[in-house]
């Protein structure tokens, strides 16, 4: 069998208007994961990245210490849902980002206050009784998850690859090899680190199974400061 390695991309720009781009820190975790799948001896004869600016930017500072790979492919599969419409689904109050970011400013913890916020969120995003406002539903969302990872085994002919992407892929992806309900994933999905690495196995027949999770000890090992979650 080969292997899907999945890794989240580092974390992005929360404090700045265009959240889809790395910060320093996360340009930091980019760099620990290409020198894990170094050394791990990982080749990957195909890269895959999103179609997000964090994905590649995560997977150019992977390759500053991981040179063992082969063509580089966009799948925008593997992006992550709109968070933006999500969120504007459920309170539509802050549909102007603008408002959100204002909101926070009066937050005590910004980072927890949103945390809360997006939970709700997701939690009425995830639940099927309101599909029909959204840009695209959990269920749509995690369709096309899975139908980008049957396309990606069908194009790797049973060698390894290297995916960048995002958390939410990642869960829906789990969630798929594991039959899990849509709490259960998203339960998941709020542990899953920046920079983390998941395996798939999967054989030429499409036979897929996930071999492990949310990977870590290459940013435990440099320090606490690198286990960040957004």
């Amino acid at each position: 069998m080969a292997s899907i390695y999945l890794v989240r991309h580092g974390q992005a720009g929360f404090d700045k208007l265009n959240y889809d781009q790395l910060s320093e820190l996360g340009f930091a975790q980019g760099e620990l994961v290409g020198k894990a799948l170094a050394q791990r001896g990982i080749e990957a004869p195909m890269v895959v990245h999103g179609a997000m600016q964090r994905h590649r930017e995560t997977m150019q500072s992977a390759q500053r210490h991981w040179h063992s790979f082969g063509p580089i492919v966009e799948m925008s599969g593997f992006n992550e849902f709109d968070s933006d419409d999500v969120i504007a689904c459920a309170f539509p109050h802050f549909k102007h980002k603008a408002a959100l970011g204002a909101w926070l400013l009066t937050q005590k913890n910004r980072r927890k206050a949103f945390q809360e916020l997006f939970a709700k969120a997701v939690e009425r995003w995830t639940s099927g009784e309101h599909d029909d406002d959204y840009i695209e539903s959990w269920n749509n969302f995690t369709g096309r998850c899975t139908r980008a990872l049957e396309d990606l085994i069908t194009n790797a002919a049973g060698k390894n690859v290297v995916v960048f992407t995002s958390g939410g892929p990642v869960t829906a992806i789990a969630q798929h090899c594991l039959g899990l309900s849509h709490d259960k994933a998203f339960e998941l999905n709020w542990t899953l680190l920046n920079a983390g690495i998941s395996q798939l196995l999967y054989n030429r027949e499409g036979k897929v199974s996930l071999a492990s999770c949310n990977e870590h000890h290459h940013l435990a090992s440099a320090g606490k400061q690198y286990l960040t979650y957004r």
